[in-house]
C-alpha cells in the first residue's frame, strides 16, 4: 500500500468508523462510502478497494445487525430467502468483476450512486410497513431472486448490496424501513464473505486492511443503529442521497477529467552522433 504501518492503520480505523455510522444508518454494507474512499485515502487501486471493501463489511454488517436484533427490527425468513440468492449472487459478480477495467468499474460503480442516491432523494419509503412477511411461493420467489439481484452487485461493485436490498423490501413487500435495514444488515454477512473471498483468489482482497477497517466499522454501525432507531428515516435517506450524488459527481468529473487528459509524449531518443 506504501503507507506506514502505523499510517494506514489510523487511517483504517477511520474510514471504518465512518463507513461504519452510514451502515448502521441506512442498513447498507457501507460499501458506497467505502470503496472510494479507500481508493482516494489510502491508495488502493480500483479492484483492489471493491474486494477489500468487502471484508470489512463482514464485520460492520454483524455489528449493526445485532443492534437492530436487540430492537427486533430483523426478520430471519426473510432475510435468509434473501440471503439463499445473494449468495449465489455473490459468486457471479465476482466472477465477473476481474474482468472488467478499473476505469469501466469506476463509471459503473459512479452511475449505481446516482441511481441510489435519486431514490433516496424522491423518497422511497411508503407510510406505515409491517414487521411481518407472508411466505407464499411468489413471496419466496421474488426475496430469492432480490438476493440474486443484490448479490451480484455486491460482488460487482465492492458494496454489501443493502442499496438494493433496502427499498426492494419496502417498496415489493411492505416491510417497515427499520426491519428492511436490520434485516439488510443480516443478509450482507454471508454475502460479504462469500464476495470477498471469491476476489481473494484473484488477489484484490487485502484482509489485514478489511481487519482493521472492520474493526473500525464496529463501533461506528452500533452507533448508527442506535441514531436510526431514533430519528425519522425519511430525513435520514434524503441526507444520504445528498452525500451519495455528490459522491457520484465528483467520481464522474475526474473520470471525465483523465479521460480528456492527453497521454505523455513518447520521448525519441536522441541520435547518436
Amino acid at each position: 500500500m506504501g503507507l506506514p504501518a502505523a499510517s494506514w492503520t489510523v487511517k483504517g480505523l477511520a474510514l471504518g468508523l465512518v463507513a461504519g455510522v452510514m451502515s448502521g444508518l441506512f442498513g447498507i454494507g457501507g460499501g458506497a462510502v467505502l470503496v472510494p474512499l479507500l481508493v482516494a485515502v489510502v491508495g488502493l487501486a480500483q479492484h483492489r478497494a471493491h474486494a477489500t471493501s468487502l471484508a470489512a463489511i463482514i464485520l460492520t454488517a454483524v455489528s449493526g445487525a445485532l443492534a437492530f436484533a436487540d430492537e427486533g427490527a430483523v426478520l430471519v425468513v426473510p432475510g435468509a430467502l434473501i440471503a439463499l440468492g445473494a449468495v449465489v449472487g455473490a459468486v457471479v459478480g465476482a466472477a465477473a468483476m476481474h474482468r472488467l477495467s478499473a476505469a469501466r468499474l469506476r463509471l459503473a460503480f459512479a452511475l449505481l450512486l446516482v441511481a441510489v442516491a435519486v431514490q433516496m432523494l424522491v423518497g422511497f419509503a411508503p407510510s406505515g410497513g409491517d414487521e411481518a412477511v407472508a411466505v407464499t411461493a411468489a413471496t419466496v420467489a421474488g426475496l430469492v431472486a432480490l438476493g440474486l439481484v443484490a448479490g451480484a452487485l455486491s460482488a460487482l461493485m465492492g458494496v454489501g448490496g443493502g442499496v438494493i436490498m433496502v427499498p426492494a423490501m419496502v417498496v415489493l413487500f411492505g416491510i417497515s424501513q427499520h426491519a428492511a435495514e436490520g434485516t439488510s444488515l443480516l443478509i450482507i454477512i454471508p454475502t460479504a464473505l462469500v464476495g470477498a473471498a471469491r476476489h481473494a483468489r484473484h488477489g484484490y482482497t487485502d484482509w489485514r486492511l478489511g481487519l482493521v477497517v472492520g474493526v473500525g466499522g464496529i463501533v461506528g454501525a452500533r452507533l448508527g443503529a442506535t441514531v436510526a432507531l431514533a430519528l425519522d428515516a425519511a430525513v435520514l435517506q434524503r441526507l444520504f442521497g445528498a452525500f451519495l450524488l455528490v459522491t457520484a459527481v465528483r467520481m464522474l468529473v475526474r473520470l471525465r477529467s483523465h479521460a480528456t487528459t492527453p497521454a505523455p509524449a513518447q520521448r525519441t531518443p536522441a541520435a547518436k552522433p
